[in-house]
């Protein structure tokens, strides 16, 4: 069988890495899914399913020399392709690859560029997530089959690696049709006769073994017959035992079967199964090993010995400076530290020493109580939960869930250095890290100095605690740090934005127009000023084209949903920490050094869209996109991972480009990054390109054309393109085909025009008849394309020559309505464009002779 573009894995192919390669397809439509040896599960589920799964096929029916693309899911080694080994390692054959396992190199066979690596706990999720972000709809097998590669690779969601990613990629499965008694079934597969044979001595043979205090059971043995499923056993026996870290070796013909378990941050299972040339992630891994059984468990007794890894401590996630008020501050003071920091609590000092705590929750009573100005004293708790900075996160855990108010006071010699509150233990749990917009900033004198925000301001100030939080958000902080002398103003609410934003327009004499769909509205207020509402959210995609289901979030994760850090700051509008800047991102050092940032690897691969949207924030605001978002923008392109881009979307974001004040400079960028011909192979943003639009814009100014600049950039890059291409791109682009008859007209007629001006000598009337049909695009840019003197006459003189005469005159003169009509009154312009009419008593006398040589003929 020949194919030319192949989907492969490693061999003993389990659920994650069958269910990526699933999900590859879609990213890879032409591709075959190539499968060599298969867990029995998986292979059990491509039987019964092989009719509906008809473009896997298997590795040995391939032609390998026939292959020009290998997309590898989940194999950093070429050696675990098996027979694709050598296909991998030809550097004639191009390769991508999709890995989850940690480390952010790629192997020496993969182009740097050529690589998507994540750290969700399944790699399924992270392929999931860039469906969702196209919007590309799975069958519900195939959403069936996403479903058991996340539960298979996360525990069903109880590994330590598993992400909030994970869990929203299994609601989409099931929002798309993944089967929960087809996942019952194939996740927990019963044992066979001789797996129960075999597990039953795999116990027998169990060894505790010490690894720097971490205990790993070892088991070892041979077996006289093949049996499949060893890792299968391998669940069961961490099922059984409770294992903390497991290794199980089984030679059987001739090969030992290596599968590694680990439940601990100190055991990386994936490291020892690499000592052996295998491979996995820190809490599965496996290998398949030719050699003695003994050796083979020496080499293993060695990579546990360096194996332990210094597991995460108090004094890498606590939070610091540790702000903390004394005994006699007030009340207020301390409600206002928590207000301006965002903190649900804080401790109580006195000379340096913690000697109680408070929380928010009280400080509120307090306050409801007229206690403002109370010492804090009268309302503390004197029960503090601490730890040292060597307190290890897994203790850390059982603190911080055990406090009341969920935060531990973290103390060097008595002394308090920091603060793990649950904030910062769900952050180091889910990945994410504080960023330095942590730090306390305020941006409320430069809110104060925009009169035009002086009526919002007043009214969200009258308003009160309405809402948890109200905030300026992305794009408004973004011009408002530039220092934009106007911008548009989008607010964000935790709670219900709705109900807030006509409590807003009420306070402001405006008008409010609510989507419920989405959680938003519109306020418009004073001389058309308005302003976008939304609620802090999340948003997900059920299916094509579908309008997003938003869910709600708070503010960190409602900015960490959006595209560049420039993008994803906040300030607070509320009294109690008005002006304070929320970065989590560093979003305002990016904008300050100039460098235009990405918030995650997967964001040009989820939304290819952002890489046209990078280049027009490049070219309006002087920006670069740093080395790594720029290196992650080219990948996306030159994987092939841009998909169709034609669509409404990318259209939205060329259109804004090239009416964007930069856009000579970002067709340049276009160029640079390839992103151009990954729209369509024939398009060009070259230097030629961006000199003829900047002629284009330049004479559109002196002529004063009205004619947008969005339709003379697309006929400039589609200027190589044939008739029939461009009507096909602009149709897929969703362009309307009255600006597309414009555009193809630009790109097919102009270069006619050029010709035909270059090598004949027109009358006036002739150089209209060419240039009207078209006008003002293609006429214009065949202008740019050449300063030809009968072109800027047409533009400056002939275009605008019309006749002082109509049809209602020839009637009069006895021509009743026909076609006729149209052909006396073509003559008669032609004439006078060419000098031989002059005013309208020519053009009756002229009229007449016409309708009298009609009537003689």
């Amino acid at each position: 069988m020949r194919a030319e573009e192949i989907i492969a894995t490693h061999g003993n192919t389990d659920f994650d890495a069958f269910a990526a390669m699933l999900a590859a397809r879609r990213l890879y439509p032409n591709a075959l899914v190539a499968v060599g040896a298969l867990n029995r599960n998986v292979r059990d589920f491509y039987r019964l399913h092989a009719e509906e799964l008809e473009h896997v096929v298997e590795v040995s029916r391939l032609e390998l020399n026939a292959i020009r693309r290998l997309i590898v899911v989940e194999a950093r080694s070429a050696s675990r392709l098996g027979e694709l080994e050598a296909v991998a390692l030809d550097p004639a054959v191009a390769k991508a690859l999709f890995d989850h396992h940690g480390d952010e190199t790629p192997p020496d066979w993969v182009e740097p560029g050529a690589a998507v690596l994540s750290a969700d706990g399944a790699l399924t999720t992270t392929l999931v997530g860039i469906l969702a972000e196209r919007e590309l709809e799975p069958t519900p097998l195939e959403a069936t089959a996403f479903a058991l590669g996340i539960h298979e690779d996360t525990g069903s969601l109880t590994y330590p690696t598993t992400t909030q990613r994970d869990v929203d990629a299994l609601a989409w499965c099931l929002r798309h049709g993944a089967r929960q008694d087809l996942v019952a079934t194939y996740l927990h597969v019963p044992l066979q006769d001789e797996e129960r044979e075999l597990l039953q001595h795999l116990l027998e043979a169990i060894e505790p073994l010490d690894a720097d205090g971490d205990e790993v059971l070892l088991a070892a043995l041979r077996w006289p017959q093949y049996v499949e499923g060893v890792s299968n056993l391998a669940h069961k026996i961490v099922d059984l035992t409770d294992a903390r870290a497991l290794v199980l070796l089984v030679e059987m013909e001739g090969r030992v079967f290596v599968v590694v378990r680990s439940r601990t941050e100190r055991i990386d299972a994936a490291g020892i199964a690499e000592t052996l040339g295998g491979g996995g992630h820190a809490q599965a891994a496996s290998a398949i090993v030719r050699g003695d059984l003994e050796g083979i468990r020496a080499r293993v007794l060695g990579a546990l010995a360096r194996a332990p890894r210094e597991p995460r401590r108090a004094r890498d996630l606590m939070s610091r400076p540790a702000r903390v008020v004394a005994p006699d501050d007030t009340v207020q003071q301390a409600m206002t530290l928590c207000q301006r920091h965002g903190q649900s609590g804080v401790f109580v000092a006195s000379e340096g020493r913690v000697v109680g705590s408070v929380s928010r929750e009280d400080l509120d009573k307090a306050l409801g109580h007229a206690l403002a100005h109370a010492p804090v004293r009268g309302i503390m708790s004197g029960r503090v939960v601490t730890a040292s900075e060597e307190t290890t996160l897994r203790e850390l855990q059982s603190l911080v869930t055990g406090a009341s108010d969920g935060r531990v006071a973290v103390l060097r010699d008595d002394e308090l250095v920091g603060i793990v509150s649950r904030s910062d233990l769900l952050r180091e749990l889910e990945g994410v890290e504080p960023g330095d917009g942590d730090a306390e900033e305020s941006l409320a004198d430069e809110l104060r100095r925009h009169a035009a925000l002086d009526p919002l301001l007043g009214a969200v100030a009258a308003l009160g605690d309405r809402a948890d939080g109200v905030y300026l958000v992305g794009g408004t902080i973004r011009d408002l740090l530039l220092g934009e002398p106007s911008f548009d103003v989008d607010i964000a609410v935790e709670g219900d934005a709705i109900a807030f934003a006509r409590e807003l327009a009420q306070a402001l004499g405006g008008r409010v127009t609510p989507h419920e769909k989405f959680g938003t509205a519109v306020v418009q207020y004073g001389d058309d000023d308005r302003m976008d509402v939304v609620t802090t959210r999340t948003e997900f995609y059920d299916a094509p084209g579908a309008l997003p289901t938003v869910e709600r979030a708070g503010l960190r994760e409602d900015l960490l949903r959006r595209d560049f850090t420039i993008n994803a700051m906040a300030v607070s509008l509320a009294a109690g920490d008005f002006g304070r800047l929320v970065d989590p991102h560093g979003g305002r050092a990016d904008l300050e050094a100039g460098v235009l940032r990405v918030l995650h690897n997967l964001s040009f691969v989820d939304d290819p869209t952002r890489i046209f949207r990078a280049v027009r924030y490049e070219a309006r605001y002087g920006l670069r996109l740093d080395d790594h978002s720029a290196r992650l923008a080219r990948s996306c392109i030159e994987m092939g991972l841009v998909g169709d881009l034609s669509s409404a979307r990318l259209r939205d974001e060329l259109v804004a480009l090239l009416e964007d004040s930069g856009a000579v400079d970002g067709i340049l960028r276009l160029g640079a990054l390839g992103a151009d011909r990954a729209v369509h192979p024939r398009l060009r943003a070259d230097d030629e390109g961006a000199e003829l639009f900047r002629r284009a814009l330049e004479l559109r100014s002196e002529l004063e054309l009205d004619v947008p600049a969005w339709r003379l950039g697309l006929a400039v890059l589609g200027r190589e393109l044939t008739s029939d291409e461009a009507y096909d791109w602009l149709e897929r682009l969703k362009v309307r085909r009255r600006d597309g008859d414009r555009v193809v007209g630009a790109i097919t007629v102009a270069p006619r025009i050029v010709d035909r001006l270059r090598d004949e000598t027109l009358d006036r009337a002739q150089v209209v008849l060419l240039a009207d049909s078209y006008a003002p695009d293609a006429p214009l840019l065949a202008l740019a394309r050449e300063e030809l003197p009968e072109l800027r006459e047409y533009f400056t003189l002939l275009r605008d020559v019309r006749l002082e005469i109509d049809g209602g005159d020839l009637a009069k003169l006895g021509l009743p309505e026909s076609p006729r009509v149209g052909e006396v009154l073509a003559e008669l312009r032609r004439r006078k464009l060419n000098g031989e009419l002059d005013g309208r008593e020519s053009e009756l006398a002229a009229a007449r002779e016409l309708l009298a040589a009609l009537a003689e003929a």
